[in-house]
């Protein structure tokens, strides 16, 4: 079939979620809050609307220990990664969170085919080396955010190793009852850490980052979570993995026009954002094979 009228249809709501996905970053950096009051209210309220949702369906919470293990591990990736991710954003720029975050494809490349035992697939290595090289040319020119750079490439690990396991999930369960369980055992990860390093006047927030996070639980997180999946019942894998590679690009420009100069970095840096962005565009163009059934972890 051709790209029909309904398929455009699809197609905007599509590009329409990935800019509510970009607005993340953003919305991190907008909250005065620490990193972890952050991530901690956002998984709290995200799991809550979650549940009210799963109840007013009326979907089956139950789940025998072996499930509710390995999504309570896959939750914590999740946590572990958001706490990295508005971390980088906080010490750094967005534009380094974001664009760090797009190594992601280098450390699935290596790390699915370990995980699997698939083999590893050459030239998405070489893409994902690509990747490296533009990380270590932000590195070289941009000492002073070190800590943000680093912090943005172990959320990009992390949410590597989250996306490999959860997609072999979502063809064994409905998807908002993973995200209920996943962002359950992400808040479980920053109440740990609350309880073991932090006080409770950390986790205060004022009316305006509430504002921001209320947004940034319910519209950002809630939302494109939900609707990703139906839409990838009606367009490609290869359409929504190839759309999703401008969210990075979305965030980078959007959080230029909101912050302005705190944002604008070296040539250099932009040169190696390129070399990342150019990577993550390349991988989806030259590995077209598209896969009907993922394989269980069972």
């Amino acid at each position: 079939m051709g790209f029909t009228f309904y398929a455009m249809k699809e197609y905007i709501k599509l590009h329409f979620l990935i800019i509510l996905l970009s607005f993340t970053g953003i919305l991190g950096k907008l909250i005065e809050a620490n990193t972890l009051a952050v991530v901690f209210y956002r998984t709290l309220v995200a799991a809550f609307a979650l549940l009210v949702i799963l109840k007013f369906r009326k979907v089956n919470l139950k789940l025998n220990f072996k499930d509710f293990s390995f999504l309570s591990f896959v939750g914590i990736l999740l946590g572990l990664h958001w706490l990295c991710f508005f971390g980088s954003a906080k010490v750094s720029t967005v534009a380094i969170s974001m664009i760090t975050f797009s190594t992601t494809s280098f450390f699935t490349s290596i790390l699915e085919p370990i995980f699997f035992r698939k083999k590893i697939v050459i030239k998405e290595l070489i893409l994902g080396m690509l990747a490296v090289v533009g990380v270590a040319i932000m590195f070289s020119f941009e000492s002073e955010y070190f800590l943000g750079i680093t912090l943005g490439l172990f959320s990009a690990f992390f949410c590597a190793i989250f996306t490999i396991f959860n997609s072999r999930l979502t063809y064994r369960f409905d998807s908002q009852l993973i995200s209920f369980y996943e962002l359950s055992a992400a808040f479980g990860v920053c109440l740990l850490v609350y309880l073991s390093f932090y006080t409770k006047s950390d986790l205060v927030m004022s009316k305006q980052d509430w504002l921001w996070l209320m947004i940034l639980a319910l519209v950002c997180t809630v939302i494109p979570h939900a609707q990703m999946i139906k839409i990838m019942k009606k367009l490609s894998v290869f359409t929504v993995n190839l759309s999703l590679n401008l969210e990075p690009v979305y965030a980078v420009v959007l959080a230029y026009f909101i912050f302005g100069e705190s944002e604008k970095m070296t040539n250099q840096f932009y040169l190696g954002g390129v070399l990342v962005l150019l990577s993550v565009f390349l991988h989806p163009l030259i590995n077209k094979k598209q896969v009907s059934e993922t394989p269980s972890l069972t």
